[in-house]
Order: C-alpha cells, then sequence, then structure tokens
C-alpha cells in the first residue's frame, strides 16, 4: 500500500511518516543494581574458568595451593553475593574488593607467569577492575545524571 494514497492520511491530510535513526547515545543506562548483577555474574563465570583451567593444568603442583585457594575464597565470595545482592553500592564495593583483594594476591605471588593460567589470572584481576568501574559510573550517572 502507497503512503500517499492512504486514505486515512488523505482524510487527515498528514505528511507520510518520516521514520527517525534512535540515537545511540539515547539508550538509558541499566540502574546500578543491574549493573552489579551483571557484574557478580560475569566474575562467576571467569573464576569458574579459571578454576577448569587450573583442573586441566598438567604441570600444577602443591607449590601454588595457595593460591588454589584463595580463588575458592574469591568464588564464595562472588557467589554469596549473588544469592544475597548487596542494597548499597557500599556494601557491594566491600564484598566486590574482598574477592579482588583475593585475585591481586593471587597475580602477585604465582609461581609460574610464563603460562595460560597466569594469563587468565591477571586477565580477571583486570576484569575486576573495569567491572568496579563499570557499576561506579552507572551507579554516578543514576545519581547526578550527565
Amino acid at each position: 500500500m502507497n503512503a500517499k494514497n492512504n486514505a486515512a492520511r488523505v482524510a487527515v491530510k498528514a505528511k507520510p511518516c518520516q521514520k527517525q535513526a534512535a540515537s545511540p547515545c539515547a539508550a538509558s543506562l541499566p540502574t546500578w543494581q543491574q549493573a552489579m548483577v551483571t557484574a557478580l555474574s560475569f566474575a562467576q563465570y571467569s573464576l569458574e574458568g579459571l578454576v577448569r583451567t587450573r583442573c586441566a593444568d598438567k604441570d600444577w603442583d602443591d607449590r601454588d595451593v595457595d593460591i588454589d585457594m584463595s580463588v575458592d575464597l574469591a568464588l564464595l565470595q562472588i557467589k554469596s553475593m549473588r544469592a544475597s545482592p548487596p542494597n548499597e553500592r557500599s556494601e557491594f564495593e566491600t564484598g566486590w574488593y574482598m574477592a579482588a583483594a583475593a585475585i591481586n594476591l593471587c597475580v602477585r605471588t604465582f609461581s609460574r607467569p610464563d603460562t595460560g593460567y597466569f594469563r587468565s589470572l591477571d586477565a580477571l584481576k583486570k576484569k575486576f577492575e573495569v567491572l568496579a568501574a563499570t557499576v561506579e559510573f552507572v551507579d554516578e550517572e543514576e545519581r547526578y545524571g550527565s
């Protein structure tokens, strides 16, 4: 059907509608709670992947048992936060940085820095930094706008 010949449009003498492209900046940000849930989900997924990488490492030995336990502690912290999400960003940050601290210490003390496991560990450290900054950014935008 041709827009020029549309009976309703002719009756009200309306011009054909010009679709306007939505601006990519017009999309609203998620809430800080949504950003937090996403960060927690991604952290859990990444930590579980790190555990799988360790289990597949044929050269793993007892020198790095503290790394095993620290990664498991970080995973427990993130799972706990997912099970009972914090109500305030400050609560989120406290729990988040506890898990991040465990990973930071792992990066500093892992005995084989030339391995894929170390590169995964280092990447996870960076993910923790970026995801925390993302939650903070979304919260600040939600509170104060731009």
